[in-house]
This record gives structure tokens, C-alpha cells and sequence, in this order.
């Protein structure tokens, strides 16, 4: 299952990639024709920041899968597995309940916007549910990866075994010299 659920975080980082590129590109062009041609698309700032959000929320799974987030390891790596296991049980909890949270307000907006049927104060005027709605998506797929991680770590720590998840990734740097 969590492997299932890396492999697809890696495809929404791929995705997401793409979105990036486009929107770069878009406001690429709408600069250019602004500054040579007087005109412009109208919006691009708008699709940008939507496509920005839509990223955020969609990496939060593989920055957590790839040990990417910030980590303070000072202590962590001068303690027993034990007590990194108990750590990590520690820090997926309050991830948990923190995602859980905004999981249950950002669903509570979505569903004002779809049933208000709301729309940007913008020359777009585009309907707040659309972007919204991905936002949202990427919030609970991430809640699903802590969730499960979460109940992995808490195992881990139970049973006392290593778990290759909820511990800091190692990293060997080759010091070179020419």
C-alpha cells in the first residue's frame, strides 16, 4: 500500500512539474507581448497562483516520502531507535491532526464555493470551487500518506523494529579531491 501511495506521489510531482513549466510559460508570454505588443492575456497571475497552490498541495505526500521537509536531527541521531521511533510516532500525530484540520476547513470552503457557487473577483471570474477542489485533493491524499504513516510509526514503535519510513534517510556525500 505505501508503496502504491509513493509511486503516485512521484506522478503527481511529475504532473505538477508540468503545470509549473506551463504556467511559467504562459507568464513568460503574457510578458513579452505586454512589453512589445501593449496587450496581454489577462488572468496569468491568477492561473499562476491556482497552479502554484494546486503544487503545493499535491508535493506534500513525496516531500514526506523522500525525507525532504525540514528536520531538526540534532538530538534525533544521538538517540536509541526506540526513541526515534517514539519521535516519529510524535511528530506523524501532530502532522496528522494538523492536516486533519485543514482537511475538514479547506473542505468546508470548497463546499460554500460549489453550493454559492462563487467566482473570482477577477477579470476571469473563474468558479472558486475548480482550484479549490484540486487544493483540496492534494490536502487529502496527504492526510492518507500521514494517516497510514502514522499507524506504521505507532506499529514500528510497538513491536520495536525498524522501519524504513518514519527514520531519517541517510545520505553518504564523495569528498573529492582535484
Amino acid at each position: 500500500m505505501i508503496e502504491k501511495l509513493k509511486k503516485s506521489s512521484e506522478y503527481f510531482v511529475y504532473i505538477c512539474g508540468i503545470l509549473l513549466f506551463a504556467a511559467v510559460f504562459l507568464t513568460s508570454i503574457d510578458v513579452i507581448l505586454r512589453k512589445f505588443f501593449l496587450i496581454s492575456f489577462g488572468g496569468t497571475d491568477e492561473l499562476a497562483g491556482y497552479a502554484l497552490g494546486i503544487c503545493i498541495s499535491w508535493s506534500l505526500a513525496y516531500v514526506l516520502f523522500e525525507k525532504m521537509h525540514i528536520r531538526i536531527d540534532i538530538i534525533y541521531n544521538k538517540v536509541s531507535k526506540r526513541v526515534q521511533n517514539f519521535f516519529d510516532v510524535i511528530a506523524m500525530g501532530f502532522t496528522l491532526a494538523f492536516i486533519g484540520l485543514l482537511v475538514y476547513f479547506s473542505s468546508d470552503v470548497f463546499y460554500t464555493s460549489f453550493i454559492k457557487n462563487s467566482t473570482a473577483n477577477t477579470p476571469l471570474g473563474t468558479p472558486l470551487w475548480i482550484p479549490q477542489f484540486f487544493w483540496l485533493f492534494g490536502y487529502v491524499f496527504f492526510l492518507i500518506v500521514v494517516a497510514i504513516l502514522f499507524f506504521k510509526s505507532l506499529k514500528t514503535l510497538i513491536s520495536n523494529k525498524s522501519n524504513g519510513y518514519s527514520n531519517v534517510k541517510k545520505e553518504e556525500h564523495d569528498i573529492s579531491i582535484d
